[in-house]
C-alpha cells in the first residue's frame, strides 16, 4: 500500500521548491502547472512550519592585521632603517624591518657575535 499523504507531500515540497527557484511570483508560476496561486503558497506555509530546519551557521568575518614593532631607542629617527641595533651596556638588540638586505644582516650578526665573544 503506498502512502499517498507521504507522495503528496513530497510532490508539494518538489512544486513549492520549483516556484521559489524560479523567482516567479505564485500566480505566474502556478498560471503553468494546472493548481491554484492559493494552495500552492498553502503548500509552501505547511511545509516551511513542518520540515526541519537546518542548523542556524554563524560565521564571523576575521580580519587580521599586521602592526610593525615599536622602534627600539631614537635609533629609528630614519623612516628608512631596515636593521637597527640598540645596544646598551648589558645587552644588544638587533630590530630587523621586513625587507632587510640578507647580506648586511649576516655582516650585522657577525659584528655583533664578535663583541659578544670579546
Amino acid at each position: 500500500m503506498i502512502d499517498t499523504s507521504s507522495t503528496t507531500t513530497e510532490t508539494w515540497a518538489r512544486r513549492v521548491e520549483a516556484w521559489r527557484a524560479s523567482g516567479k511570483r505564485a500566480e505566474d508560476f502556478s498560471r503553468h502547472e494546472g493548481y491554484a496561486a492559493s494552495t500552492l503558497r498553502w503548500w509552501s506555509s505547511k511545509l516551511k512550519h513542518e520540515m526541519p530546519r537546518a542548523p542556524e551557521v554563524r560565521l564571523a568575518r576575521v580580519v587580521r592585521t599586521v602592526t610593525a614593532a615599536p622602534a627600539p631607542g631614537p635609533a629609528l629617527a630614519s623612516p628608512f632603517a631596515a636593521i637597527v641595533i640598540d645596544v646598551t651596556p648589558t645587552s644588544v638588540r638587533v630590530a630587523v624591518a621586513p625587507g632587510a638586505d640578507r647580506e648586511t644582516l649576516a655582516m650585522v650578526l657577525d659584528v655583533v657575535r664578535a663583541g659578544a665573544a670579546r
